[in-house]
């Protein structure tokens, strides 16, 4: 990175003001907007290319409006870009997240005008689901960037040029919006029209309801709250801010960055039928290759699918391996779901290690051993979360199962979805979609149980 922590992340680490949170597309124009509102213009990093454009996290008080209300300006880096980020990136997600966790006050989503294309309103999707679209829209400034000169002067023009998509979700927000004039046809900042849009955005941020805020910022949140405790407690009297403040509960922050459960929606499963569909084909009642014994092929039956959905962006972890016939295969899969190896073990896919680790492959009639040659990190838009009676799937011909984000104990888990499969059976559940079933949520309470047999157990190995 071309800044350090502490010259970039300026807000005290103790703050609880909530944040002005600036997002859009890599190179759509954030940066230049923060430093428009800060009135400098290299408060905050810039670059002119959409490939080199700094992907880190920037921020800084600002005080806006005749009462000086100070909020967290944070320019985020390109969360939403659907792209394979590196830990360095992750991270950075991660600091825009911990900057948001005492609420959003706005939310301003910078769109460069000319991209109204596929990927751009499959972005605003993900983005109104992930920061929840009913208060996200309440809270929304649009900022448009590189517009022609009659479109900045004229709103009119502008209006007129709006195609149906733009209309109807710019009636989403309030219809509010401005453009951040371009600097190359308005290159003095006191030009009355680059003023008037600066003086619309703030009018249009004061006017804002109250901070709003989510579960995952309360997780972090609360996580951040805790970590800075004991950091002061230890703090020696004197000592300037340390990186360890600035990153308070960034942990937490990179791992609900992470969790969302299972397989892309592109993924490969078998029916008993022999035919092979895709993931998110699938519905309740499907019976679905789970694996052989004794040289015949195991079917079991999909009786809930607990999370869906195709418009978040979810990082997968991506297997890459040889079949017997000399082609190559794939699995996609989240970092914290389950699947098996040799001795009917399991891991987290995040365990998995090239050249190493054995998975179980099935070669057309039996499960047989295979070594991956590679494992890397991608993101792709969209997951679903099927579940079997026995616990298992063969998804991409790999042997995986139906589990994720607790520790891989699979008989234990499947012993706590006895009551879920029963219930099943007596009243059959309905496809969910992005909220997690709620019998999974109240699993979730009693996770603990799970990572404290983890841990004795990793104990046990070491002893």
């Amino acid at each position: 990175m071309a800044l350090d922590l502490r010259s970039r992340i300026l807000t005290d680490p103790y703050s609880r003001a909530p944040a002005i949170l600036i997002i859009g597309k890599t190179g759509s124009g954030k940066s230049t907007l923060a430093n428009k509102l800060f009135n400098e213009e290299e408060k905050f990093q810039t670059s002119d290319s959409q490939e080199s454009c700094t992907q880190i996290c920037q921020c800084d008080i600002i005080r806006i409006g005749d009462d000086c209300s100070e909020y967290n300006l944070v320019d985020t880096p390109g969360i939403f870009d659907v792209r394979k980020p590196n830990d360095e990136i992750m991270k950075e997600i991660a600091r825009s997240i911990i900057q948001c966790s005492y609420g959003i006050k706005v939310i301003l989503y910078v769109i460069e005008w000319g991209k109204d294309t596929p990927e751009q309103r499959a972005t605003t999707d993900v983005i109104l689901n992930f920061f929840g679209e009913k208060e996200s829209c309440r809270h929304m400034i649009v900022v448009f960037t590189r517009c022609n000169k009659k479109q900045t002067e004229d709103r009119y023009k502008m209006e007129d040029d709006f195609g149906d998509y733009f209309k109807t979700f710019l009636e989403k927000v309030g219809n509010r919006w401005v453009i951040v004039p371009n600097l190359e046809i308005y290159d003095s900042p006191n030009d009355p029209v680059v003023e008037r849009h600066m003086n619309d955005l703030k009018y249009y941020i004061k006017m804002m309801p109250k901070p709003y805020t989510t579960e995952l910022f309360e997780k972090v949140r609360v996580a951040r709250e805790k970590q800075l405790q004991e950091i002061k407690k230890s703090k020696l009297t004197g000592r300037g801010i340390t990186e360890q403040e600035i990153d308070a509960g960034i942990d937490t922050a990179v791992e609900e960055v992470k969790k969302r459960s299972c397989f892309p929606l592109h993924s490969k499963v078998i029916l008993a039928d022999g035919n092979r569909i895709e993931v998110s084909q699938l519905r309740i009642g499907d019976k679905v290759l789970c694996g052989e014994k004794n040289g015949k092929l195991i079917f079991s039956e999909i009786f809930a699918v607990i999370h869906a959905d195709n418009q978040t962006v979810t990082q997968y972890q991506r297997i890459d391996y040889q079949k017997a016939d000399g082609t190559g295969g794939t699995l996609r899969l989240t970092p914290k779901h389950h699947l098996f190896v040799s001795h009917g073990k399991t891991i987290f896919a995040e365990e998995v290690r090239a050249y190493e680790t054995e998975l179980l492959l099935f070669d057309g009639k039996k499960l047989i051993p295979v070594i991956p040659h590679r494992v890397s990190e991608e993101w792709e838009l969209g997951f679903t979360a099927p579940l079997t009676q026995s616990g298992k799937i063969v998804v991409d011909d790999v042997l995986c199962s139906c589990y994720a984000v607790a520790p891989p104990y699979q008989e234990i888990i499947n012993f706590a979805m006895i009551p879920f499969r029963l219930y099943s059976w007596i009243m059959p559940i309905p496809d969910c979609k992005k909220e997690i079933h709620p019998y999974i949520r109240y699993l979730k309470q009693g996770q603990w149980i799970l990572e404290q047999i983890d841990y004795f157990n990793t104990i046990i190995k070491r002893s």
